[in-house]
């Protein structure tokens, strides 16, 4: 095995083996899927096969002026992928992290414009409060595809933690600051923007046409989604009730996994659709893929993409039963999502030759969504940092002292 694939498995081992240890395994730990929820991720997977597929995907993305697509948003609603995690009474399935995580996992693996994840964030947070107020008003009208939300938690320097956060709360309730850059903000109604306050870190809902919110485009790495910096002056706002603290904490690993999904469904297909050029394209008298060094490396990737697609479900269902391992294996999946984003994204350019390297090629869609996913949230070296401080000792890294993900 080659120097990087010994190296990305050995931290995946010594990592999942430090888990178990710490914790005492049982043998409990669960990698799989239940029978309904692979119906659902298949549900969603022959929808978008039907509906949206590869040359859809391409025509949004060479159109920067095209919004959140109206077919994909209302399918988004009618079949309930953005009330996922949404209680009954606010119109949702009622379900955890792991199903949403499927959903995700399933629109990465089509390319799905990305504003569909985002809404599927942006109502993720809203469960959180405990108000039924602001959930009849905010989660239950995103649920049914009246509201477009989006989720400004990316801090502006590139920080991933409260350390980052760049807008401040006043006592009145008034924000002010610089959001960063903010997915699909253009198209939102309301913007769930992450604020230091007296109490802490908290979650605002903001207007997002009020005069005080400038919205600005950019041009995003990643052109299956829209961005926009976001910057707020004196903007009134409600924060989102939480019954404890580090609820802004949770929502920050929440989210790290849902990225992660999508980069998992996203490098499964680039994948698939690598190997079936390998078969089909021939040199020399025979299928390139028949070739020893580009078996070696197909096998590597395979491997360590089937591993951490099993310790990502794991990681997903950690969170819902409030595992004390969560938040450890949030960053030990992100990172090594993270490494098989670049070298993914890499082999299926280099393997597919020249047309690779063209836009008429779905690979530099591939290759641009894997990139944009393996920085959100952390990239390996942020998150590797988070794992090597749980090697040295527990409490010693901010994210290590927070309790299990219990939603």
């Amino acid at each position: 095995m080659g120097r990087v694939g010994f190296t990305s498995l050995t931290y995946f081992t010594h990592a999942l083996w430090t888990v178990c240890h710490s914790r005492k395994w049982t043998g409990d730990m669960d990698f799989g899927l239940s029978e309904e929820q692979v119906a659902m991720g298949g549900a969603v997977r022959r929808w978008l096969d039907r509906h949206l597929g590869l040359a859809r995907v391409a025509e949004y993305a060479d159109t920067p002026s095209a919004g959140f697509d109206a077919g994909l948003r209302r399918a988004a609603a009618d079949l309930n992928w953005l009330g996922v995690t949404a209680a009954p009474s606010d119109g949702g399935l009622g379900l955890g992290l792991l199903d949403l995580a499927v959903v995700a996992e399933a629109l990465g693996a089509g390319l799905a414009p990305a504003g569909v994840g985002t809404a599927m964030a942006a109502g993720d947070i809203l469960a959180t409060s405990i108000d039924p107020e602001q959930r009849r008003r905010w989660l239950a009208p995103m649920v049914a595809g009246e509201l477009i939300g989006a989720a400004a938690l990316r801090a502006p320097g590139g920080s991933w933690d409260r350390d980052g956060i760049a807008v401040a709360a006043t006592r009145d309730g008034l924000l002010s600051g610089d959001a960063g850059i903010v997915g699909h903000a253009q198209e939102a109604d309301i913007l769930l923007v992450a604020a230091t306050s007296a109490s802490g870190p908290a979650v605002f809902v903001v207007a997002a046409g009020h005069p005080g919110v400038s919205i600005r485009a950019v041009e995003p790495v990643d052109p299956t989604m829209r961005a926009a910096r976001v910057t707020l002056t004196q903007v009134p706002a409600e924060p989102l009730s939480w019954a404890h603290d580090g609820v802004f904490e949770r929502i920050v690993q929440r989210l790290t996994v849902l990225v992660s999904a999508d980069l998992v469904g996203a490098a499964g297909t680039a994948m698939r659709i690598t190997l079936d050029h390998l078969r089909g394209r021939r040199q020399f008298g025979r299928a390139i893929g028949s070739f020893q060094a580009i078996q070696h490396e197909l096998a590597e990737l395979h491997v360590a993409w089937t591993t951490i697609s099993g310790a990502l479900w794991y990681t997903a269902h950690a969170h819902d039963t409030g595992r004390d391992d969560a938040v450890l294996m949030t960053s030990v999946v992100k990172s090594r999502a993270a490494d098989l984003a670049r070298r993914m994204s890499a082999a299926m350019v280099q393997f597919h030759g020249a047309i690779g390297f063209t836009w008429e090629h779905s690979a530099h869609l591939f290759f641009k969504r894997l990139h944009r996913d393996a920085y959100d949230f952390g990239d390996d070296g942020w998150h590797d940092s988070i794992v090597a401080t749980a090697a040295i000792g527990p409490g010693t890294h901010p994210a290590l002292s927070l309790p299990g993900g219990a939603p």
